[in-house]
């Protein structure tokens, strides 16, 4: 990532969602026969000036604290970022991006104040100054001088920015607050965001909802990421270490350092508050994002999460073969495929070969098969039935 595209994230904020939700339009696009939007664009202000409204009498504010949070100008400031990081896509996507951002920036400020985070005016002076910087080192790229519209960076700052710089300082706050509760854990700002939103959307939801649907966004958020079902390894310091397609009487004979060599999916997540864990809980987790960073020549893999659920250790039957080999035979050379994620756990559990394998009935007789590190394979009735007489699996 060049100097260049650094200051224009900062400007953007995180954009990680961003990129998974693009990944996710190319993989499965939508139906084009999309209705007309209903408001234009002013509507749509005039809208979130009502929600902004609604928010403010929740929690108790005077109308003019926030009304001003919500406003054509700074719409149409994260509009042009989204184009800016994500060229090429359609104007909806723009759209949503726009009140999305705004939306998280929201949740962000609204969540820190729930905390008794407050600021200053000097303190929005120097997020002010910092928003100057950041525009000046843009500004010298000729591809994103348009994005100024003939401003000079100060006069854009305040024209598009003063109302969101309370936003963006009460969240420079918080994102302090989260680094010192979670200071080994790399993705801290985006346990801040997860919580920021989970407090934002238990208040406001109707609000949410209905600006969604009278604008015609879809919020492919919360379809976003993967279910897993693994065990808690280890937790330490607010974070445990999840891993992917073991079940706890694993964690008796492998070290740490032999569980994260062995299986691939071995990921950092963070303890949230309304998801406590400990080490050993056999449990499945929403993961909505992973990723990875090295320091001082050590790779940690880590990942983000809005869901927990633990469950009973005896909801997967571990299996111990007597015929492992015959069982290897049975399995060699099938063709195994990319595995969707479940969402319940295993019905059974099993290794062949020190390589987990898993498995979940499925309709009339069938079995859905998932080997770590392979991938996924549906056995019909027949080939299900040799299997469930090899494994010693009664018929139900």
């Amino acid at each position: 990532m060049n100097k260049l595209h650094k200051e224009l994230v900062k400007v953007a904020g995180d954009m990680t969602s961003s990129k998974e939700r693009v990944k996710h339009r190319v993989l499965h696009p939508r139906n084009s026969n999309k209705k007309p939007y209903r408001f234009t664009l002013l509507s749509v202000v005039l809208t979130l000036c009502v929600a902004g409204f609604i928010l403010v009498q929740l929690l108790g504010k005077e109308t003019t604290q926030t009304s001003t949070w919500f406003h054509e100008t700074q719409l149409d400031h994260f509009e042009r970022i989204a184009q800016m990081m994500w060229p090429n896509q359609n104007k909806e996507y723009y759209k949503e991006e726009a009140y999305r951002s705004y939306e998280k920036l929201v949740a962000a400020y609204y969540f820190a104040e729930s905390l008794g985070i407050t600021y200053t005016k000097d303190e929005l002076e120097m997020e002010r100054k910092n928003f100057v910087e950041q525009m000046e080192i843009l500004q010298q790229s000729p591809k994103y001088k348009a994005f100024f519209r003939g401003l000079e960076p100060s006069k854009y700052v305040d024209v598009y920015m003063k109302p969101l710089l309370p936003m963006y300082t009460a969240r420079t706050k918080l994102y302090a607050v989260y680094k010192e509760k979670y200071p080994t854990f790399y993705a801290y700002k985006g346990v801040a965001d997860i919580e920021a939103s989970r407090y934002f959307q238990m208040n406001f939801a109707e609000q949410m909802t209905a600006f969604q649907k009278e604008n015609n966004i879809v919020d492919h958020s919360s379809t976003s990421g993967t279910s897993l079902v693994g065990t808690v390894a280890k937790v330490e310091s607010n974070i445990f270490l999840f891993i992917e397609g073991i079940i706890p009487k694993d964690l008796d004979h492998m070290t740490e350092k032999q569980l994260e060599e062995k299986y691939e999916q071995a990921d950092w997540y963070p303890v949230l508050a309304d998801f406590p864990v400990e080490q050993g809980d056999y449990i499945t987790l929403h993961s909505t994002e992973t990723g990875s960073i090295e320091e001082n020549g050590v790779v940690r893999k880590y990942g983000l999460l809005n869901d927990v659920k633990v469950l009973e250790p005896d909801v997967t039957v571990e299996l111990n073969l007597q015929n492992e080999q015959e069982v290897a035979e049975f399995l060699q050379d099938m063709p195994w495929q990319t595995a969707d994620y479940m969402r319940s756990p295993p019905n059974y559990s099993f290794q062949v070969e020190g390589v987990r394998i898993e498995i979940w009935k499925g309709y009339g007789s069938s079995l859905y098969l998932q080997k770590i590190g392979s991938g996924e394979i549906k056995l019909n009735s027949e080939k299900a039935k040799k299997l469930k007489e090899l494994l010693g699996i009664e018929e139900s």
